[in-house]
């Protein structure tokens, strides 16, 4: 059997314990985006500056000013237009296209570019209107008013380019697959983990101390989508305490359920701190959620493996994707749930998938089908054999417990019933 050369990035020297538990925080915050409003207030703001602006700029050639306003006009006129008619048809035709993969797919959707484009026509109409109104008194004006108008061409094919290759698989795999790496980059250190142990076992829950605060869900059932650890960690770093969290990134918290519980002293205060480090939706997300691509990719395989699409070079696509996936989780540390503080002592614990976990919900579905295509199956027993060969020793028991199954297809997996991660 050959051995595969995986293609990680370089780990930092020297990257001890303390350092990975500074840098998970790190990590794991909540990234700061600009609100759509806000997006478009300030698109506005700089459209009525700019039209203000380029009639003093006096580069190139003039043009006379009844032109300008023609073509300002017909410019905003027909971005409303666009905004009405074209961008809603191009939302639906991209969504319905892209539930053909799986409905939990929101690639286009989720995409910067697409309320960024609003902002930037609701702009456009602005800048074309206020610039016609500026220049309406002179003969003549600078040819660059019309032609700043004519940039959201550029923006139009943009999003034009964005929409075909969400609704294209090769596409939308490889999307997939390159927000699945990131987050996974993000979370685990691109170096094999020190001895054979590699899921560092977490402490037993009578070997730390009694919970003595639970801290519940207040509101209607969502799903987790970014939790702030950085926020955590200086709440429970001030209060001297151990937050716990009981749900992870891409799990559901119920009404009323526990969302973490508090070892060492209660605080309300810091209840609140945790609940306000919660950023919940009602859709998963990439952002923290490592198992999140390998979910999309196996419904995409379930999906094409259907009986009433019975398409098996699809799921051989989606299981090409899921290869490289599993090769950079086989070979990383995956036991950093364990967030220290400036102290040195661990102050947050996190819910984080295990090895058994990321390849119960790559491969156990489909495995477990009742006729798989040969070439299905011929293409994860090449992945499995492929895992074992870079995977660590401890990690290739429940590579082999896949394998015997898919030799005998009426086996129930012989993987501990822990395994099966909530959520994923």
């Amino acid at each position: 059997m050959s051995t595969t050369r995986v293609d990680l990035r370089p780990a930092p020297p020297d990257f001890g314990p303390e350092d990975r538990h500074h840098e998970l925080a790190r990590v794991l915050r909540r990234k700061r985006r600009l609100r759509a409003g806000t997006a478009q207030l300030l698109a506005v703001v700089a459209a009525v500056a700019l039209a203000f602006l380029t009639p003093h700029i006096h580069v190139g050639f003039e043009i006379p000013t009844t032109r300008a306003i023609e073509m300002l006009i017909a410019v905003g006129a027909g971005t409303v237009t666009f905004i009405g008619i074209v961008l809603s048809l191009l939302f639906l035709v991209v969504q319905f296209a892209t539930t053909t993969f799986t409905p939990r797919l929101s690639l286009f959707r989720d995409d910067p570019i697409v309320w960024r484009a609003f902002a930037f026509y609701t702009a456009v109409v602005v800048y074309s209107l206020t610039a016609a109104l500026v220049i309406g008194q002179d003969e003549k004006t600078s040819a660059v008013v019309p032609i700043v108008a004519f940039v959201a061409i550029l923006v139009y094919r943009r999003l034009q380019t964005g929409a075909f290759k969400s609704i294209q698989l090769a596409s939308a795999l490889t999307q997939i697959t390159r927000r699945g790496r990131e987050v996974i980059d993000g979370l685990y250190t691109p170096k094999p983990p020190v001895g054979d142990p590699v899921d560092r076992p977490e402490p037993a829950t009578d070997a730390l101390e009694k919970p003595v605060q639970e801290i519940r869900w207040p509101r209607s059932p969502a799903i987790v989508q970014v939790i702030d650890v950085p926020r955590v960690l200086r709440a429970a770093e001030r209060v001297g305490a151990v937050v716990e969290f009981k749900v992870g990134s891409g799990q559901m918290i119920p009404e009323g359920g526990v969302v973490a519980v508090v070892r060492g002293r209660a605080d309300a205060e810091l209840e609140g701190q945790v609940l306000k480090a919660l950023t919940v939706g009602e859709e998963r997300t990439f952002e923290q959620d490592p198992a999140f691509a390998l979910r999309l990719l196996a419904d995409i395989a379930l999906r094409a493996l259907s009986p009433a699409v019975n398409d098996p070079t699809t799921a051989v696509q989606a299981l090409d994707m899921m290869d490289g996936l599993l090769r950079a989780l086989g070979t990383r540390d995956l036991g950093v749930a364990q967030v220290a503080g400036s102290d040195g002592g661990v102050r947050v614990r996190l819910v984080l998938p295990s090895w058994h976990d990321y390849l119960a919900v790559a491969l156990d579905e489909i495995i477990a089908l009742p006729a798989v295509s040969p070439n299905v199956s011929r293409r994860i027993l090449r992945l499995l054999d492929e895992l074992a060969a870079i995977s660590p020793v401890s990690r290739r028991s429940p590579l082999e417990a896949r394998r015997r199954q898919i030799h005998d297809p009426r086996r129930t997996p012989d993987l501990p019933a822990a395994q099966h991660h909530a959520g994923i």
